[in-house]
């Protein structure tokens, strides 16, 4: 059997990520609005739909979508009926970041059309300099720094230059690093294969939490091959966790070749995804996408993506997520020929 036809296919919007804030935002008037959306997206967005999901005056859920295929009307209910299964009493506040007004206003239309007008926060078009809200020749307003982006900044969310800065933090070594990277991982192969399949395990989990030379971020790239060990460090993960499991696994991904890449891609999103960090959840899909596309890791996360599972969600999900993985593995072992 070919590997992709074990895959689980869901739903996809070209680039799209849901992140949620970390602490709780308040959204007073328009300036907030434009000027925290960055922050909850991860990144200054440049062609992109960003709908915020307000929820009692409180920012939900923020997801980024690339704008031009939201010119067409099923991608845009896919996109609105996935935040308001979510949350079925929220608004949806819509920024189209594009200095092509016409392509914006066509966007940002269709928005309020599938939103509805009792749903329907704020239509914002966004410029490098200007913002204009309602429609083409609505109020407008200068793009600056708010109230809210200072209280983002102050709770150290991130806020990357641009989208290409992620997809840089997940390409792993550097074309002129890239031999280096292969020996490396060949000598950590034939440690691998010393070790006995306890010894492996305890290995990765204190790897996991501790790696810190390039050596034991490499071993630990050999080790996070081994399915058993993806779903042992899943099911450590936790929320607090995250952000230090963030660190690590950014750090292995940095060693790893493309062989040996897609494990720790796969455990970085979902430890990304934890910290509600989608946009750097997305770029990890989407570079696995790539190099894996079957992997149960991959699977995994599309679900989440798909759902737009929240974070806070994990210690419901955590046993169904890590059998799936468990499941998706023994599928895949089995298809292989003998």
């Amino acid at each position: 059997m070919d590997s992709d036809e074990s895959r689980v296919e869901l739903p996809k919007l070209p680039g799209m990520s849901a992140s949620e804030p970390a602490a709780r935002l308040a959204v007073h008037d328009l300036d907030d609005l434009v000027g925290l959306a960055p922050y909850l997206v991860g990144f200054q967005p440049e062609s992109s739909l960003v709908v915020l999901v307000v929820d009692g005056g409180q920012v939900g859920v923020t997801a980024r979508v690339d704008l031009a295929p939201l010119t067409q009307v099923a991608a845009m209910n896919q996109l609105i009926s996935r935040l308001f299964e979510r949350f079925p009493d929220g608004e949806a506040w819509c920024l189209a970041y594009t200095e092509d007004l016409a392509l914006a206003w066509t966007v940002l239309d269709l928005a309020a059309e599938v939103v509805g007008e009792e749903r329907l926060g704020r239509l914002v078009q966004v410029g490098r300099q200007r913002w204009r809200a309602d429609h083409a020749a609505g109020l407008s307003g200068s793009v600056r720094a708010s109230a809210a982006a200072a209280h983002a900044a102050v709770l150290g969310m991130p806020l990357r230059d641009s989208r290409a800065t992620l997809v840089a933090q997940v390409a792993g070594p550097a074309p002129s690093d890239l031999a280096a990277a292969e020996a490396a991982v060949e000598a950590a192969v034939a440690r691998v294969a010393s070790m006995g399949r306890l010894a492996r395990r305890r290995r990765a989990e204190r790897l996991a939490a501790a790696a810190e030379s390039r050596a034991d971020l490499v071993l630990l790239a050999v080790l996070a091959a081994d399915a058993e060990i993806q779903q042992l460090i899943v099911d450590g993960l936790s929320g607090a966790e995250a952000p230090a499991a963030v660190q690590r696994w950014t750090a292995v991904v940095a060693v790893s070749p493309p062989a040996f890449a897609a494990a720790p891609l796969g455990l970085l999103g979902v430890a990304a995804w934890l910290t509600g960090d989608g946009a750097l959840q997305t770029v990890c899909l989407e570079r696995l996408d790539k190099l894996a596309a079957w992997v149960p890791l991959a699977a995994m996360l599309d679900w989440i993506n798909a759902t737009v599972l929240p974070p806070a969600a994990w210690p419901h999900y955590r046993q169904a997520l890590v059998g799936a993985l468990a499941d998706h593995a023994r599928l895949l072992a089995s298809a292989k020929p003998a």
